[in-house]
């Protein structure tokens, strides 16, 4: 089981080197060293407010998906989304 904990903390090592943090105003900007399907680094948004914190990708993967031609208006998607 060591092994697989040495692998664990190099994993996280790894990410937390190659993820970089930029504040942006009140949101600080998260850009993660995996790619999209575009091969962009995948970004999100991060804000604390009054009722806690507040995590969005502005909108990335439900464009991105709705670009690449899914449908998402059905009610079951719908609901998956909510």
């Amino acid at each position: 089981m060591t092994d697989i904990s040495g692998l664990i903390e190099k994993y996280y090592s790894w990410l937390k080197d190659k993820t970089a943090w930029k504040e942006i105003g009140k949101w600080v900007e998260i850009t993660t060293p995996y790619l999209d399907r575009n091969n962009d680094y995948i970004q999100f948004y991060l804000k604390k407010d009054d009722e806690g914190y507040f995590l969005t990708d502005g909108g990335a993967v439900i464009t991105g998906l709705a670009e690449e031609g899914c449908i998402l208006d059905s009610s079951k998607r719908k609901k998956l989304l909510s």
